[in-house]
């Protein structure tokens, strides 16, 4: 893959810009096909259109520093992809769910207390939950109301950029270059691999952005 071009002013720009919260919402349609409405959402009090991500999506990329194109992509794509185009916010799958486990990027519990434990807001709610470091010692009901901490849209979209720049950081270099080795550096850092399907959302991802 070639050089990506800048993301356009009104993409993922403040939020006081109407037409770059449109702006976005449209890309997001491109990325998540199915992201246009929530009508027979399985889940239904956890589904988001386009519309509604946009806004705060626009703010965890510029809340975390987030503006190379290639990197922007890369977390659009594996958000839509693990949210089922932004219809969950938990893990359902196998049934009941893994506990503990959710946000946008359907982060593990573990990460979802390292995340809680980043945001100063939750430190009190926290606290009254847990004061451990480490999850191997918490029941599942504390895993699902650290989860429960994090899923709120201020955070929920928020999680996978907090994710890329906190434990994804060596991967950045070769993520900003562009080009699907770095996408995959990317994954594996998540703990995943390219598959087609994660590919297939990826390459729409670059679609939107204007990457070339």
């Amino acid at each position: 893959m070639g050089s990506a071009s800048a993301i356009p002013a009104t993409s993922f720009s403040p939020l006081s810009s109407r037409q770059a919260g449109n702006s976005a919402a449209n890309m997001l349609l491109v990325i998540a096909p199915e992201s246009g409405s929530c009508a027979g959402a399985l889940a239904a009090n956890e589904c988001a259109t386009n519309t509604d991500a946009a806004p705060f999506l626009i703010k965890a990329m510029m809340d975390y520093g987030i503006t190379s194109p290639p990197e922007i992509a890369a977390v659009l794509s594996l958000i839509a992809y693990e949210t089922g185009d932004f219809k969950y916010n938990i893990n359902h799958y196998p049934a009941p769910g893994r506990p503990g486990q959710g946000t946008r990027n359907m982060q593990m519990p573990n990460y979802n207390l390292m995340y809680a434990r980043s945001i100063p807001a939750l430190a009190s709610k926290l606290s009254a939950i847990t004061t451990a470091t480490s999850t191997s010692s918490l029941s599942d009901d504390q895993l699902n109301a650290i989860r429960a901490l994090v899923l709120p849209d201020n955070y929920s979209w928020a999680s996978a950029v907090w994710f890329l720049t906190s434990q994804c950081a060596s991967t950045r270099p070769a993520l900003q270059a562009g080009g699907q080795a770095g996408y995959a550096a990317y994954l594996s850092c998540v703990g995943t691999g390219a598959t087609a399907d994660r590919l297939a959302y990826w390459t729409r991802a670059n679609t939107a952005l204007g990457i070339s």
